[in-house]
């Protein structure tokens, strides 16, 4: 009989804990359940035009942009026009790349638009805009980014102007 009495406060504390345990939110996981997903994973998206893709359709400053090419026609030939926006309304290179579907049917490119006094694009202004991809030599449509002001998390570099 004595048993009993104590088995049973000890079972009853036993079923408490653990229910304490299961129904007291994680401080881990959001009480709602939803999974927060940070800025800086949020997922790809891909603009094509023909043959030719870019990864973004917005970048951010220090951000490399990176060009897929796939499935070159052998009269695919021509240059990729990178174009930075000087004002509102102009334009200038900021890098042909050439390509010929005769002798390469696929290929890749990166680069990260940088400041450089040589080719006068010293502040962060020269780089921020509405960017156009252009495929001299092809039908495609071009494609259009932006590059914002704005930098990563994860990059400590100031930018600062170089003219």
């Amino acid at each position: 009989m004595i048993k009993v009495k104590v088995i049973i406060p000890i079972i009853i504390i036993i079923i408490i804990t653990g229910a304490l345990i299961i129904f007291t939110p994680n401080e881990e996981t959001p009480a709602n359940n939803i999974e927060e997903t940070p800025a800086n994973n949020i997922e790809e998206v891909w603009v094509k035009s023909g043959s030719f893709e870019i990864d973004k359709s917005e970048y951010k400053m220090g951000d490399k942009i990176f060009l897929s090419t796939t499935n070159l026609l052998p009269e695919d030939k021509g240059l990729v026009q990178f174009l930075r926006p000087i004002n509102n309304t102009h334009n200038e290179s900021y890098i042909r790349i050439p390509f010929d579907g005769m002798d390469k049917t696929q290929f890749n490119y990166y680069f990260e638009p940088r400041l450089s006094q040589l080719k006068g694009i010293c502040s962060i202004d020269d780089i921020a805009g509405n960017w156009i991809v252009k495929f001299l030599g092809t039908q495609y449509e071009d494609i259009n980014f932006k590059i914002s002001k704005q930098t990563n998390d994860w990059d400590t570099r100031l930018f600062e102007p170089v003219c």
